[in-house]
């Protein structure tokens, strides 16, 4: 009898515990909530502040234009609270060397800064926060944007979307975006990728890149910054190019690795 009482308490318990398992696995993903914003008429800039001061582990910005002092002063709150802090900008003769940029700032206050140099424009405008905020939408972070422009911004709390942006941030910081494509038939409906991008680093004494393509003064290839035998040069033995032909015209062939 002992026997038997003790398989009638057992069962429940593995009844319990399986019904709580599949469950859990089965739980479904929690609907994405969203904010949308207008500017001029709605506080935009506040609300994407108010988004960065309540950031715990990390702050990603890919941004065309970044010229506004309260957005730039949050994500430097930030970093002094040990978030982390990476911002991705336009350049090329685009707005990360403008003279309104806020890169040049932002990297007096220690936040780690990358060029996009693409044969197109980066045009994103958008931040991850936190694995589950994205904050998107035609708006820059500037001050037209947030007094004249129709612009908008979306709030998206979501772990599955912000998964999304953050996997395309960091082909962007890495150097493995597709950068450009080519219409695969007559239609032009269907497309391949023909090159991938280049993301340059921020020189601490200028706030621009060094230049597209890097070299050894020991060595007959070059590469692009992020590949990893240009990481490996000496600072004092780099030699910067900015353009391939630039490189080439100098008698160094493109690295095998890298392709660049």
């Amino acid at each position: 009898m002992k026997k038997i009482h003790l398989l009638i308490f057992i069962l429940p318990v593995i009844t319990l515990f399986t019904s709580s398992f599949i469950c859990a696995q089965s739980l479904p993903e929690k609907p994405a909530q969203i904010e949308v914003l207008f500017s001029p008429k709605d506080n935009c800039a506040q609300e994407i502040v108010s988004a960065i001061d309540n950031a715990k582990s990390y702050v990603y910005v890919a941004m065309y234009y970044f010229t506004s002092r309260p957005l730039a002063q949050a994500v430097i709150r930030a970093k002094d609270r040990d978030v982390e802090v990476r911002i991705c900008l336009a350049g090329g003769k685009d707005p990360a060397y403008d003279k309104y940029s806020k890169s040049r700032y932002l990297i007096k206050n220690d936040v780690d800064v990358k060029v996009i140099e693409d044969s197109g424009i980066m045009h994103n405008k958008f931040c991850i926060i936190d694995d589950f905020i994205t904050i998107t939408g035609s708006y820059n972070w500037t001050v037209s944007a947030d007094l004249e422009n129709d612009e908008n911004v979306l709030i998206i709390n979501s772990e599955k979307i912000a998964r999304i942006y953050k996997k395309q941030f960091e082909k962007f910081w890495n150097g493995t975006y597709i950068n450009s494509c080519k219409y695969k038939d007559k239609d032009r409906l269907e497309k391949v990728p023909v090159a991938t991008g280049v993301s340059l680093p921020v020189s601490a004494d200028k706030g621009v890149s060094k230049g597209k393509y890097v070299a050894s003064k020991n060595s007959n290839k070059f590469h692009k910054p992020n590949c990893k035998w240009a990481q490996r040069i000496k600072p004092e033995n780099e030699v910067w190019f900015d353009s391939r032909k630039d490189a080439t015209d100098k008698g160094y062939i493109a690295c095998k690795v890298c392709r660049p």
